[in-house]
C-alpha cells in the first residue's frame, strides 16, 4: 500500500511505496483513474510487432511442442511468468507465485498386441499376432483409446451410418453389445453430384451411435495402400514410452478426462480382405463401391472372426501448472470481483512427422495465439496502470496447460479457484485467432471472430462485447457456432466451459479451424497478425467495459440453465 509523506508547504512528494506481490504502482499523489474511455486509449498498445515478436519465440522448435507435463511445457511456463514479472503484475497464483501447480495421473504405452482368431466350424484358431511398439508394428493401428484389454467378435457394418431421410440404417438388426464394428472410414456423403448421406452425419455421429449400443471397439477400414498403412504405423510409434491418457489425480477415474477405454483402430488393408473374406484378385476399393451403389439395401454381418487388443502399460503421476497474473481493480467497492482472461497455453508435443520430416507440433495457432493474445492485453493494462489509469474490478490472466488433454488445467482451477468463483464477474477465454477458417476464406473475409457464449448464456454480457467491438477491433461477431443445438458443442469444448459449468458468464473468442489444425504445419509465418490483433483489442475493450459496467453480468438464458442444470 501506498503511504506518501507530505511536506509541509513545498508541494514535494516522497512516496515510499509498499506493493502487493511484485506489481509496483506509478508514483501519484491521487487514486488512480478509472474512466472507461481513458482505458479504451490504451487498446494502441496492442500491436502486430508486440504479438508477432512473442509468438515467434513461444511457437519455436525450441518449445518442443509445449505437450502438457512435457519439458517443453514448463519452459513455455517459465517465458509466460517471467513476461509477467517484467511487466510486474501481481502474481495470482498459490502461495504468492504466478504459478498454480498440480498432478496428473497418466499411462505410458509400452507395446499393444493384437491376436485375429478364425472361429469357422466352432473352433478358435489364431491366425495372427502381431505387436506395436516403438519399433515394431502391427496388422493393425491404435489410433486412440483401448487403454483396457479389450476382446470381441467382428461384425461388418459397411460405413456404419444411420440415416433415416435416405432409408439407411446400416446398424441395424444386429447386436453390437461387446463387438468390434468394423466399417469403411471415409462415409460416402456425396457421389456425382448426388447427396448419398446428409453431410451431418460424420464421423462424431457414427462414433456416438457405435459405442452407445455398447460396441467393444471400431475397426476403420482406410484408403490407404498397404505401403501407406506401414508408413502410418511407423510414424504412431512415437505414441509409445510416453504419458498419454492424463486425468487429474482427484478425481475419480470415471469423471477423469484420462483415456478412452474402447478401441478405435485401424486394419491394414491386407487383414481387411480376409476378413471381409475377399478373393485375391479382389480389391478395397471395388468393395467399396459395390457398397456404395446399394448403400440403402446393406445390411450387417458377423464375420466370424474374433480380435484381441490387450495394451501393456505404466501408470505414472506428472506435474504441471496453470499460470496465474494479476492486475488489481481501483475501485474500493468492486476490486474484489475479478474478469478472468483465459487462454490454454499447451499443445500436442512432438509426434508423426509430416510429408517433410517435421515432427514438431508447434501450434502457434493452437493456441500460441491466444496465450500471446493474452499477454497483450495484460501488458496494456499494465501500461495504463502505470499512468495511474485502472480498471474498476480486478483482471486475471490465466494460461493454462492440458486443455489439449481434457480441460484439465481450467478444471482444476474452477474446483481450486485462487479467487472465490462467486466474485467471478465474467470469463473471456480465447483459442485459435490467427487464422481464418475455409468457410470465411472462399467469401474473402478476414476480420471476422466467432463468438460462442455471451448472449447463450447472458445477454448483458453479450451487450457488452458488441459495445467494445465498436469501440475498438470493429470486426464481424460471427455467431455461427453460438448454438445449444450444434453438433460441434463448441460451447463445451473449450476451457471457457469449466466456468460456464458453474454458473460465470463466458465469451469464446475463435477463428475457426484449418488444414494446419494438430499438424506440424501449424507455424507462426501463416499467422494473420493484423487480423489477430484487432480481435485482440476486442478483447481488451470487452474486458474493460465488463471490469467497468455498474453491474455484472448475470445468466439470463434459460434453455442454457435447463440444458446444463447436470454440470451446474
Amino acid at each position: 500500500m501506498r503511504r506518501p509523506l507530505l511536506a509541509a508547504f513545498t508541494g514535494l512528494v516522497l512516496i515510499f511505496a509498499g506493493c502487493r506481490g511484485t506489481q509496483q504502482s506509478a508514483q501519484q499523489t491521487s487514486p488512480p483513474v478509472t474512466d472507461t474511455d481513458a482505458l479504451l486509449k490504451y487498446q494502441d498498445e496492442i500491436t502486430e510487432d508486440f504479438l508477432r515478436e512473442h509468438l515467434t519465440i513461444f511457437a519455436a522448435d525450441s518449445m518442443e511442442g509445449r505437450e502438457t507435463a512435457m519439458p517443453g511445457q514448463k519452459k513455455a511456463a517459465r517465458y509466460l511468468v517471467d513476461q509477467y514479472r517484467q511487466m510486474e503484475l501481481q502474481p495470482a497464483g498459490e502461495g504468492d507465485d504466478y504459478y498454480q501447480k498440480f498432478m496428473l495421473e497418466a499411462i505410458q504405452s509400452d507395446s499393444v498386441v493384437f491376436e485375429t482368431f478364425d472361429l469357422k466350424d466352432d473352433q478358435k484358431l489364431r491366425i495372427s499376432r502381431s505387436v506395436a511398439s516403438n519399433n515394431r508394428t502391427a496388422d493393425y493401428i491404435r489410433a486412440f483409446g483401448g487403454t483396457d484389454s479389450l476382446q470381441g467378435e467382428i461384425v461388418f457394418a459397411g460405413f456404419g451410418v444411420q440415416d433415416p431421410s435416405q432409408g439407411i440404417n446400416q446398424l441395424e438388426g444386429l447386436d453390437l453389445q461387446g463387438k468390434w464394428v468394423m466399417v469403411f472410414q471415409e462415409i460416402p456423403h456425396v457421389v456425382d453430384g448426388d447427396t448419398l448421406v446428409d453431410p451431418s452425419i460424420d464421423a462424431r455421429a457414427r462414433f456416438s451411435a457405435v459405442f452407445n449400443q455398447g460396441a467393444e471397439g471400431l475397426l476403420l477400414i482406410s484408403d490407404m495402400s498397404s505401403k501407406e498403412f506401414r508408413a502410418s504405423a511407423v510414424g504412431m510409434q512415437t505414441g509409445f514410452d510416453k504419458p498419454s491418457a492424463m486425468r487429474l489425480a482427484y478425481l475419480e477415474e470415471e469423471e477423469g478426462s484420462g483415456g478412452f477405454d474402447k478401441g478405435y483402430s485401424l486394419v491394414s488393408p491386407e487383414m481387411a480382405k480376409r476378413l471381409l473374406g475377399l478373393e485375391a484378385e479382389e480389391t478395397l476399393a471395388g468393395y467399396r463401391q459395390k457398397l456404395v451403389s446399394n448403400i440403402a439395401e446393406f445390411k450387417p454381418r458377423p464375420l466370424e472372426f474374433l480380435l484381441s487388443q490387450i495394451p501393456y502399460q505404466t501408470r505414472l503421476s506428472l506435474e504441471t501448472e496453470n499460470v496465474l497474473a494479476l492486475v488489481e481493480g481501483a475501485d474500493p467497492q468492486l476490486k474484489d470481483e475479478v474478469v478472468v482472461v483465459t487462454s490454454h497455453y499447451d499443445h500436442v508435443g512432438i509426434g508423426q512427422p509430416d510429408s517433410t520430416g517435421d515432427r514438431i507440433y508447434n501450434g502457434a495457432d493452437d493456441d500460441g495465439s491466444g496465450t500471446i493474445g493474452t499477454l497483450a492485453l495484460a501488458n496494456a493494462f499494465r501500461t495504463a496502470a502505470e499512468d495511474g489509469v485502472r480498471p474498476k474490478r480486478s483482471i486475471m490472466f490465466l494460461n493454462v496447460t492440458g486443455e489439449e488433454k481434457g480441460l484439465l488445467g481450467s478444471r482444476y482451477y474452477s474446483d481450486h479457484p485462487t479467487w472465490p468463483i462467486e466474485k467471478t464477474v465474467a470469463n473471456l477465454n480465447t483459442d485459435m485467432i490467427g487464422r481464418i477458417d475455409a468457410e470465411h476464406e472462399a467469401e474473402g473475409v478476414e476480420d471476422y471472430v466467432y463468438i460462442i457464449g455471451g448472449e447463450l448464456i447472458s445477454s448483458g454480457l453479450d451487450s457488452l462485447i458488441e459495445a467494445a467491438n465498436r469501440q475498438s477491433g470493429q470486426i464481424i461477431l460471427d455467431k455461427k457456432y453460438n448454438d445449444l443445438n450444434d453438433p460441434n458443442q463448441f460451447y463445451r469444448r473449450s476451457d471457457h466451459w469449466n466456468f460456464g459449468r458453474l454458473g460465470v458468464p463466458f465469451a469464446f473468442f475463435f477463428t475457426g479451424v484449418h488444414e494446419d489444425y494438430h499438424r506440424p504445419s501449424d507455424e507462426v509465418h501463416k499467422i494473420r497478425f493484423e487480423k489477430m490483433a484487432k480481435i485482440v483489442r476486442t478483447m481488451y475493450a470487452s474486458a474493460v467495459l465488463i471490469a467497468n459496467a455498474a453491474e455484472a453480468p448475470a445468466v439470463d438464458n434459460q434453455a442454457f440453465i435447463e440444458k446444463t442444470s447436470a454440470d451446474l
